[in-house]
């Protein structure tokens, strides 16, 4: 089973202005280059684009009704979106148009990290590691050995690359993905994010509240949050499942961090990722997930989930942009 859910009715949106939407299908991922611009996309080919921090989207045409699970920029106007069945979107303004790329393969993609204009990797089910060098004309099968699900990818800087899945795996390389060695996480959990702000120090985060923090490159995981024992799905029972909500994406940047997951919880650090602390959400966020989010300069960004859910980031405070007025509590 892979890590999302692949159902089939009918993208819906709603338009609330000119050039305007309100999202109301999943979303799977956001990506954010300044305070102002981002981008979200999810179910059935929806890319959306903001440029004024999420208050308004704008949606691009995709030309396909695939699941979109990941995208990413290398800057204003080359991006990679990627999805389900081997989906690769590229875009060289912008987003205004996207391009189909052939992967040769139909397994689905989870994510995508851009190098730059012309570098890039993706990963996803039974070991998928995918790699362009020349804008995604041709792309080149560097997949493991091993069937297991990778679902997280991050690259802070060209050299330096993680990827994290199924069964506590974590592969690195230090030299561009022309090497990958695997790495000893401490658990055996599927992890279904990993985020690395230099090529020291990074988190991975996934199921039973896990929080991984690394300041060696990997070498060594401590934990920060969540149970690393193995047990019987029987075992949970609803508060473990609520106190402890498994994780689908991290990031840092400057003093601020944020978890994010089931239950539509929103794990958040002050400290530069070193403690992480709930915040308190609106009640109805827990029935959902919250699967993506994307931080810049520590001081903005954006989270997304299930059924459109999109909410601003500013510092430690979280809004929906219909109710600026309803900000998240900091925990005390």
């Amino acid at each position: 089973m892979t890590l999302f859910a692949l159902c089939a009715a009918p993208l819906s949106i709603t338009l609330a202005a000119q050039n305007d939407v309100r999202m109301k299908d999943n979303l799977y991922a956001t990506h954010f280059l300044t305070a102002d611009e981002g981008w979200a996309v999810g179910a059935f080919g929806l890319i959306a684009h903001t440029r004024d921090g999420g208050a308004t989207w704008r949606v691009q045409p995709s030309h396909t009704i695939e699941q979109l699970f990941s995208i990413d920029f290398a800057d204003a106007q080359h991006g990679w979106v990627v999805g389900r069945s081997g989906t690769i979107l590229y875009t060289s303004d912008g987003g205004e148009s996207w391009q189909a790329q052939a992967l040769g393969i139909d397994r689905h993609l989870f994510k995508v990290a851009a190098l730059d204009a012309t570098h890039a990797w993706a990963v996803g089910d039974w070991g998928t590691m995918v790699t362009t060098s020349n804008r995604g004309q041709t792309w080149e099968n560097r997949s493991l050995a091993r069937d297991v699900i990778l679902n997280g990818l991050s690259f802070p800087d060209a050299a330096h690359g993680w990827a994290a899945g199924e069964s506590g795996t974590i592969v690195a390389t230090s030299d561009g993905g022309a090497t990958w060695t695997d790495q000893q996480s401490g658990v055996e959990k599927t992890l279904f994010g990993i985020f690395f702000r230099t090529p020291q120090e990074g988190w991975a985060v996934g199921i039973d509240g896990l929080i991984l923090h690394t300041t060696d490159g990997g070498h060594t995981w401590q934990v920060q949050h969540g149970s690393t024992e193995v047990g019987a799905l029987e075992q949970v029972g609803f508060q473990e499942a609520m106190d402890n909500p498994s994780f689908y994406d991290v990031a840092v940047a400057g003093t601020y961090g944020y978890a994010v997951g089931d239950v539509g919880a929103v794990f958040a650090s002050a400290d530069g990722g070193t403690t992480w602390a709930r915040k308190k959400m609106p009640a109805d966020w827990s029935l959902g997930w919250i699967r993506s989010v994307s931080l810049v300069s520590g001081t903005h960004g954006l989270l997304a989930g299930a059924n459109g859910l999109t909410a601003r980031i500013v510092t430690d405070q979280i809004t929906l942009p219909e109710k600026e007025s309803h900000a998240a509590e900091t925990p005390h």
